[in-house]
C-alpha cells in the first residue's frame, strides 16, 4: 500500500512538470479515438462482443468552433428465452455509425477544453436473428422492428484535458454509439 502511494505521488509530481498549455486556433486539426463505457444496447441485456469504439477528426473553423467527421462501431449478441412456449431467439447486432459533428468550445481554462454540440449521422445496423423451437404461429406482442439504415441526430457534451502539449484525454456524454465515452485526443 505504501509503495502505491509513493508511486502515485511520483506520477502526480512528474505530470505537474509537464504542464504545457495547448491552445487551438483556426485551421488546427484534432484526431481522437474513444471507447464507450455504457453501450447503447445495454438495455437489451446484450453481451458485448466488440465494445463501442469511435474515431473522430475535427477541424477548427474558429478558435471556439469545430466541424468534424465521426465513425463508430460496436457488436453485441443477445439470447432471448420465453417468447412463447419455449421459443428461443438469438440476435446478433453489428452497429456502425458515421456522421458529421459541429461543436462549440468554451474559452480555454488552463489545459481544459470544454465543448458541446450536435451530430447528424447515419446508422448502419446489421442484425441477424434465429428462432429455434418455433411453433407454427408465435403469439403475443413483439417489441422489435426490422433493422434498417436511417439518419439520426444527437447532442453531446464533453471535456478534454491536455496533460502534455498536443496530447489529451477526453470524456463525453451523449447519444450515439455509447452513452459515455472516454478516449485520447491529439492535436495535429
Amino acid at each position: 500500500m505504501r509503495r502505491m502511494m509513493i508511486l502515485s505521488a511520483l506520477l502526480a509530481f512528474a505530470c505537474s512538470g509537464l504542464n504545457a498549455q495547448t491552445t487551438f486556433k483556426k485551421g488546427d486539426v484534432e484526431l481522437a479515438a474513444g471507447i464507450g463505457v455504457f453501450p447503447t444496447f445495454a438495455k437489451d441485456d446484450a453481451t458485448t462482443v466488440v465494445p463501442p469504439v469511435s474515431a473522430r477528426l475535427d477541424v477548427r473553423l474558429a478558435p471556439n468552433f469545430s466541424l468534424g467527421a465521426y465513425a463508430a462501431f460496436s457488436s453485441s449478441e443477445a439470447r432471448r428465452v420465453g417468447l412463447t412456449e419455449g421459443t428461443i431467439r438469438d440476435i446478433s447486432n453489428k452497429f456502425t455509425l458515421i456522421g458529421l459533428r459541429a461543436a462549440a468550445h468554451a474559452n480555454r481554462m488552463d489545459n481544459w477544453d470544454i465543448y458541446g454540440g450536435a451530430m447528424l449521422g447515419y446508422n448502419i445496423p446489421r442484425v441477424s436473428d434465429s428462432i429455434t423451437k418455433e411453433k407454427s404461429e408465435i403469439e403475443g406482442p413483439t417489441f422489435s422492428r426490422p433493422a434498417q439504415n436511417e439518419f439520426t441526430y444527437s447532442a453531446f457534451v464533453g471535456a478534454s484535458y491536455y496533460p502534455v502539449k498536443n496530447i489529451g484525454l477526453f470524456a463525453e456524454v451523449g447519444y450515439g454509439i455509447s452513452i459515455f465515452n472516454l478516449g485520447v485526443s491529439a492535436k495535429l
